[in-house]
């Protein structure tokens, strides 16, 4: 009877030591966010800082340490030297036992320039852009090219019979060529952002005595944004998402552009259904401030000169990488008032994992009274907003909710610093 007594309260104790261990170790797994670190990708930069600070850090729980293998990339990364390196860090349970190994990008911008200043903008089209039709008086009664779908809406015209038309003006000049008269012409250009060729026989016009496509094109587009950086080499970042032709919605495709100083003269109020607007004022010719290279997803992308009246009073900031950004407090710097800019209270209240660039990488709502008042949140004309958390510059503002004014999407400023 005894040693079946000591039996059973040995089963027990195993029993009871086995339960515990079990639940040790689901306590363990379920704390480990291993969705997180195999999402983890190899598309992942990290600023030379933030590399260090991630062996410091409890992004991926407690139970996991994060050590960068390769100390001369570390070395290099310090010391801020201007090659391409991708150190290895390797994940580790307990500090002991390996889950993953992966290579890192390193953002060469550790510090630039913050923005928030209104800036003009000027782009000048590759070929012509089709933003509408406009029927032809023939003979034969009205032709309607847009109703044949020979050419639609959002094309962009970029040669005529092999000849490269430069500008609007260039469209009926080559029309109208005496050995182009009234013969079916070969058309070459971009259609959704892939190269297309078409043909079609121009119609002449009895009221204007011309031969006519039939379509209505543009050659240009403007409008105002707001600045988000300039790095050391002097290349600016805005805007956050493309500047779009304001009939189409279509991405301008830029052949040229230019950055001018812009004055803020008003605002349009923002409202569930109605976002609202910045109201400003620039030159075209005077005031430029530097030329603009591209126009894509992530903004607008150029060079400012080195006399830029941009340079003389921004500050430097720290830049932040996307593994950092999180829920939680944060700010961003615009102007809403002629040249000034002030810095106001947000909340950053969801952040996207991406493995690709998106212009949408976070949510953010408008806490600041002061800013809510004034403008009823982000309007047009905000979007390259910086967004500053932790002291650090680790966004921009993109878009803003239609139905709630303070609400908005904002991109992470690696997309952009790769620009």
């Amino acid at each position: 009877m005894i040693n079946a007594k000591k039996n059973s309260k040995l089963k027990i104790a195993l029993i009871t030591l086995a339960v515990v261990f079990f639940s040790i170790a689901i306590f363990i797994v379920f704390s480990i966010p291993f969705a997180k670190i195999y999402d983890f990708s190899n598309n992942c930069y990290l600023t030379a800082n933030d590399l260090f600070a991630i062996e410091k850090s409890d992004l991926f729980g407690w139970a996991v340490k994060v050590k960068v293998k390769d100390n001369t990339a570390m070395q290099t990364a310090k010391l801020n030297l201007n090659e391409d390196i991708e150190p290895e860090i390797e994940f580790k349970l307990f500090n002991l036992i390996p889950i993953k190994s992966q290579k890192v990008k390193i953002i060469r911008d550790d510090k630039v320039l913050i923005g928030g200043s209104a800036i003009g903008l000027v782009l000048k089209t590759e070929g012509v852009l089709v933003v509408g039709s406009s029927p032809i008086a023939t003979l034969d009664g009205e032709k309607d090219t847009i109703e044949d779908e020979i050419l639609q809406i959002g094309d962009i015209i970029t040669q005529i019979e092999n000849e490269t038309v430069e500008g609007v003006s260039s469209v009926s000049r080559i029309v109208n060529k005496k050995e182009n008269a009234d013969r079916e012409l070969t058309i070459k250009g971009i259609r959704k952002n892939k190269e297309f060729t078409t043909k079609l026989k121009p119609c002449y016009d009895v009221k204007s005595g011309k031969y006519k496509l039939g379509v209505w094109v543009r050659d240009d587009a403007s409008g105002i944004g707001t600045l988000t950086f300039i790095n050391s080499k002097n290349r600016f970042g805005a805007l956050g998402h493309p500047i779009c032709d304001s009939d189409t919605k279509t991405p301008i495709g830029l052949k040229e552009g230019k950055v001018y100083n812009c004055s803020v003269l008003g605002i349009n109020k923002g409202s569930a259904g109605n976002p609202g607007e910045i109201r400003g004022l620039f030159m075209q010719g005077k005031n430029e401030q530097g030329i603009i290279e591209k126009n894509n997803g992530y903004g607008v992308f150029g060079n400012v000169y080195n006399d830029s009246n941009f340079l003389k009073d921004l500050k430097e900031i720290e830049v932040g990488s996307r593994t950092f950004v999180k829920p939680g407090k944060a700010q961003i710097r615009c102007c809403i008032d002629g040249n000034k800019i002030e810095t106001f209270d947000i909340e950053i209240i969801k952040t996207n994992y991406q493995n690709y660039s998106n212009d949408k990488s976070m949510v953010i709502r408008v806490t600041d009274e002061n800013l809510i008042s004034r403008t009823g949140g982000i309007v047009q004309g905000m979007s390259g907003s910086p967004i500053i958390q932790d002291g650090k510059l680790v966004g921009a503002v993109t878009h803003v909710f239609i139905n709630d004014a303070t609400k908005g999407f904002g991109v992470y400023i690696d997309w952009m610093l790769n620009q």
